[in-house]
C-alpha cells in the first residue's frame, strides 16, 4: 500500500492545452484511456432573443488537467482536440493537488474566473528567480509585448525585463 502512496506522490497535475471548444473531447479520450483526469465546469446562462439557456461552460477554456507521471507526457501528447501540454521556460506545467481543489471549489459554487496572462500598469510583483530574486515592485509601463518595466525599491530605478526571462508572482493586482 506504501508503494502506491509514493507512487501517487510522485504525479503531478499536468496541464493540456486543447483546440477552442475540445476540452470535453480530450477529457473524455483521458478517461477511455484510464487516466485519471479533470475538466472544470461551471453553468452559465446564455440570453437568446426570446429565450435564456443554462449551459455547462468550461471554467477555464481550453486546459484539462491530468495527473500522470513526467515520464509518461509522451504518451498523451497527441490526443484528438489537444494542442501540446503547457510549459514554462522548458519545463511541463502543473498544478499542485491542493490548486486543483481550489478549481474544484471554484467551479462548485459558480465563481468567475478569468485568466490574467498579460502584465497591466498597476500590479504588483515579487521576482522569483534570477538576479532580482526577491525584489518587489509594481509593472509601470510596457514598452512591446516582450519587455515590461518594473518599478521597485532598488534606489527608485525602473527595471527593464524581456517578459519571457520573467519568473514572478502576482502580489496585489
Amino acid at each position: 500500500m506504501k508503494d502506491k502512496e509514493k507512487h501517487r506522490a510522485d504525479k503531478k497535475w499536468f496541464i493540456i492545452c486543447t483546440k477552442p471548444r475540445k476540452e470535453t473531447l480530450v477529457f473524455n479520450e483521458l478517461l477511455n484511456q484510464g487516466v485519471e483526469a479533470k475538466f472544470f465546469r461551471q453553468e452559465s446562462l446564455i440570453c437568446r432573443k426570446n429565450f435564456y439557456k443554462k449551459v455547462l461552460k468550461p471554467l477555464i477554456s481550453n486546459y484539462v488537467f491530468v495527473h500522470i507521471f513526467e515520464k509518461d507526457i509522451y504518451k498523451y501528447q497527441y490526443l484528438p482536440g489537444s494542442v501540446k501540454f503547457l510549459q514554462f521556460n522548458n519545463t511541463f506545467g502543473y498544478l499542485t493537488s491542493s490548486e486543483i481543489n481550489f478549481l474544484e471549489t471554484l467551479s462548485r459554487h459558480n465563481y468567475q474566473v478569468s485568466l490574467c496572462d498579460k502584465l497591466v500598469d498597476g500590479i504588483k510583483i515579487e521576482i522569483t528567480q534570477g538576479v532580482f530574486k526577491g525584489v518587489l515592485g509594481f509593472v509601470r509601463t510596457k514598452s512591446s509585448s516582450k519587455e515590461i518595466y518594473i518599478d521597485c525599491s532598488l534606489q527608485n530605478m525602473a527595471i527593464l525585463i524581456r517578459n519571457e526571462n520573467l519568473i514572478f508572482r502576482i502580489i496585489e493586482s
